[in-house]
């Protein structure tokens, strides 16, 4: 990384905290007696307290945030004839997110994990593009097991939380479609998924059973993950 370059771990106020990695480490000149038995900063604990630090920050943001968003009703009684989400794999359920929640889809990118995280479903912190972002395991969320179905086709789904993005991995995307508000029913009636507190609604739609997750509850389900 050149002088130039930002560092992901390093804030405004970078003297909240000492980027040794950027002197004594793999980016500086070497000389820290850490390496020897670390080899590279990521492993170390000093790296590993700079990323609570950013985390620590990241969280403050979105609760500050949080109380003056109102997210988009997404509510199966909303106006429009359809409902822009896009509907993805987790496991062997297929849901959709209304797409005023995601920023992007993204391939593969790994995932740092953090000492003590402060909640099962905080994974790590990754890197997008250059950001430490943090990301979360939507299976634990939803109350679902880690499951075993082969991963055909991967992905992040970079999502736009008030205060900063936050990732989730899916096992499989399938696209953004138009869904017909006509054809969302209630979910209190299902059983498993649909009957999560995380749901909106459920709907029978080219030969799948799709469940609609409610943005501003998955919203505040994350939040809490990062308290």
């Amino acid at each position: 990384m050149s002088a130039a370059s930002p560092d992901p771990l390093l804030a405004p106020d970078t003297a909240a905290f000492d980027a040794c990695w950027r002197r004594i480490g793999v980016q500086g000149d070497r000389s820290c007696e850490r390496l020897a038995q670390h080899v590279h900063c990521h492993h170390c604990e000093r790296h590993a307290e700079a990323a609570m630090q950013l985390l620590d920050r990241h969280r403050l943001d979105l609760a500050a945030t949080a109380a003056d968003h109102t997210p988009p009703a997404d509510a199966p009684q909303a106006g429009g004839a359809t409902l822009s989400a896009l509907v993805f794999r987790l496991g062997q359920d297929w849901l959709a997110l209304p797409t005023t929640l995601l920023q992007e889809v993204s391939v593969l990118v790994p995932v740092h994990g953090i000492p003590y995280p402060r909640s099962r479903s905080l994974r790590g912190l990754c890197n997008v593009r250059g950001t430490l972002v943090p990301c979360l395991s939507l299976d634990l969320l939803l109350g679902l097991a880690p499951e075993a179905t082969p991963q055909d086709r991967p992905r992040m789904l970079i999502l736009d939380a008030p205060g900063g993005a936050l990732v989730v991995q899916v096992h499989a995307v399938d696209a953004v479609h138009a869904l017909p508000r006509a054809l969302l029913q209630e979910p209190r009636h299902a059983s498993g998924l649909a009957a999560s507190q995380l749901a909106a609604a459920v709907l029978q739609w080219q030969q799948r059973s799709i469940t609609l997750l409610d943005a501003e509850r998955l919203t505040q389900a994350m939040l809490r993950s990062l308290a």
